[in-house]
């Protein structure tokens, strides 16, 4: 994961505030984020576009102008959002009762959130997201990661509330499972471990059309078991393989049974056999599977 790097160019050169409580508004380039764009060697920088940093507002964000200047960065959140006044709406959804009252506080103390509703389970949320239509939802923990993106889209369906953004409060563990909560219809995700100014950023971008991965997951790793065996396995000039043994290898790895390799070099089944049970001992290959998949591996069959 590299660094966030604030670019320049986005709120510079400001008489620093004064202490006080943070203001968000819902504007083109809202205060917790116009001083925020940054890159990041992350897959999912090319579907968020905008991040948080780790620092608390009053180190890098002031209260917005009553007409903010257009953000030159061209991204669509900062494109195509209008200056808007009017508080974010946010509904809270969480399983755990104090949880949901220390956020319920948290965020009550924000001058431009409100709180408009809560239930402790998604299924009794839906009449409530219908009648009160929050901006943004923040959806707490289920027993498992598929419950919480069935919720979301229930949450998101035509009769409940469709324009809402939906935010999970856990981590993603990898790329894999952000792009499941992106493809689910969540605006992302963050644990309630965070600082409190994180929090209230991260709903205020939601709200604002952003996509929030607080912390950024890391990229999916790749299985190394295989690359591990093609480093250590023998390669076909090396292990001592006769041309016969060499070419019912070849078929194997073309997907051809032991009757129809037989037929492919006029050979009886259990010569074929014989020759596949050398080579699979010359390669080290337990059994017919890997001795196909190492055929294919070192370009044996084609």
């Amino acid at each position: 994961m590299g660094a966030l790097t604030g670019l320049p160019g986005h709120g510079t050169d400001r008489a620093r505030p004064q202490p006080g409580p943070p203001v968000i508004r819902r504007t083109a380039a809202p205060a917790t984020v116009r001083a925020l764009h940054t890159e990041i060697d992350n897959p999912l920088d090319l579907v968020a576009g905008h991040h948080l940093l780790r620092e608390p507002w009053g180190a890098a964000a002031t209260p917005a102008p009553t007409a903010p200047a257009p953000c030159p960065c061209d991204h669509p959140v900062c494109r195509t959002a209008a200056p808007h006044s009017d508080p974010v709406r946010v509904f809270l959804v969480l399983r755990q009762r104090v949880a949901g009252a220390g956020l319920r506080s948290l965020l009550a103390a924000v001058p431009d959130f409100a709180v408009v509703g809560s239930a402790t389970e998604p299924d009794g949320a839906l009449g409530a997201v219908r009648r009160v239509r929050p901006d943004v939802i923040l959806l707490g923990t289920g027993p498992d990661l598929g419950t919480d993106l069935s919720a979301v889209t229930r949450l998101r369906a035509p009769g409940a509330a469709p324009g809402a953004r939906v935010l999970l409060l856990r981590r993603a563990e990898s790329t894999a499972e952000a792009a499941r909560m992106l493809l689910a219809g969540a605006g992302g995700c963050f644990p309630l471990d965070l600082d409190e100014d994180q929090i209230a950023g991260a709903v205020a971008l939601a709200a604002a059309g952003g996509t929030v991965f607080l912390p950024a997951p890391p990229p999916a790793r790749l299985p190394t078991a295989g690359l591990d065996r093609e480093a250590t396995e023998p390669q076909p000039q090396q292990a001592g393989l006769t041309d016969r043994e060499r070419q019912v290898l070849t078929q194997l790895g073309r997907g051809l049974s032991n009757a129809e390799i037989g037929r492919e070099l006029a050979l009886a089944e259990a010569t074929v056999k014989k020759h596949l049970t050398q080579a699979m001992r010359k390669t080290g290959q337990s059994d017919r599977l890997r001795a196909a998949l190492y055929a294919v591996r070192h370009g044996l069959a084609g």
